[in-house]
């Protein structure tokens, strides 16, 4: 599948209109796309973790935060080292949210008993 970074580029800007215009079921699509595609860059995963973040969905945030791990130590490897920084930031990002969801299912276990 070839990929067109325009488009890729073109939906991040749209993404991030339609995040400003309260319309983040289509931000969301927009940015999925671009995840789905192991776009090159930071800002889809940044936005699509910070919003499911804040919609306390924290599987998608973790699924989000893992692709761009993945992707980030790709482009390490290709001999891109400004992508570290990122990839240092996303694995920090990751951690954080594996240790709320495992805090949250501690106390919703605490409730039960």
């Amino acid at each position: 599948m070839e990929i067109n970074e325009n488009l890729q580029a073109e939906r991040n800007l749209k993404g991030a209109e339609f995040e400003k215009t309260g319309n983040l079921e289509k931000a969301i699509e927009l940015y999925e796309e671009n995840v789905a595609e192991s776009f090159k860059g930071n800002h889809p995963y940044d936005r699509l973790a910070t919003i499911y973040k804040n919609q306390n969905d924290l599987d998608n945030e973790i699924r989000v935060l893992e692709k761009a791990i993945v992707v980030y130590e790709e482009i390490t490897i290709e001999d891109r080292l400004e992508g570290l920084p990122k990839l240092f930031r996303f694995k920090n990002r990751l951690d954080k949210a594996i240790e709320t969801k495992k805090q949250l299912a501690k106390q919703k276990k605490a409730k039960l008993k």
